[in-house]
């Protein structure tokens, strides 16, 4: 994988990407790794006990410096936080959205950093696509001066030309779906510079015998 890099996750909404953005921060963060959780679906309360669920313990990161959750969604009318959390701007300013990621950034000891997204769907509600499609590429360009991003977005929410301007700015694409069976699925498309095969592969989240940890877990063969 390139040192620096964006990928664009994109699936829709029964596939969990909330579930595996908090899984891929725990990860990070498990690796020694600095981390940004922007999220504009739900408070961040939700994001420290997923965090939780996926082995993370979100107080003992915030506390060392290395995770920074930014709650856009709480200061955009969502439901209140039950414990002090970031509470920076709503998703009417884009602008002022880029401010706060960047100092999250500064945050957690600026670069190598994780940024991720989740998710640009909402910003599609708020502004016109071409705006959208703007702060992406800002956001994109900021966070790869300092490390790596993932950004989520809902396909049948957000038209697919615009998904596709998206995935035009990102280094890599990676897609979820569910299949005909409810099974959850997951592919990278595409990633500039790298040689992937685009297979479906199915996964899921687990629960670890030994540990009360969630893991996402998918076939070996």
């Amino acid at each position: 994988m390139p040192k620096n890099y964006a990928v664009l996750v994109v699936g829709d909404p029964r596939t969990g990407m909330f579930e595996f953005c908090s899984y891929l921060a725990a990860k990070c963060l498990a690796a020694d790794e600095r981390v940004v959780f922007v999220e504009t679906k739900t408070s961040a309360d939700h994001v420290r006990r997923q965090l939780r669920m996926f082995g993370a313990n979100p107080a003992q990161y915030e506390g060392m410096g290395r995770l920074s959750v930014k709650d856009f969604y709480t200061s955009s009318g969502g439901a209140g936080s039950e414990t002090q959390s970031v509470q920076t701007c709503d998703l009417t300013n884009l602008e002022a959205m880029l401010e706060k990621v960047e100092e999250g950034i500064v945050a957690v000891g600026g670069q190598p950093v994780k940024v991720i997204f989740d998710s640009l769907t909402p910003l599609y509600l708020q502004h016109e696509s071409s705006d959208v499609g703007r702060f992406f590429g800002a956001l994109t360009s900021m966070t790869k001066i300092s490390g790596k991003l993932t950004a989520t977005v809902h396909r049948d929410i957000v038209p697919e030309e615009q998904i596709s301007l998206l995935s035009a700015m990102a280094d890599g694409v990676l897609e979820m779906r569910m299949d005909e069976m409810f099974h959850r699925e997951v592919r990278i498309r595409h990633f500039r510079g790298l040689d992937v095969k685009p297979k479906w592969i199915r996964f899921d989240f687990e629960r670890e015998e030994d540990t009360d940890a969630t893991l996402l877990g998918w076939p070996r063969d």
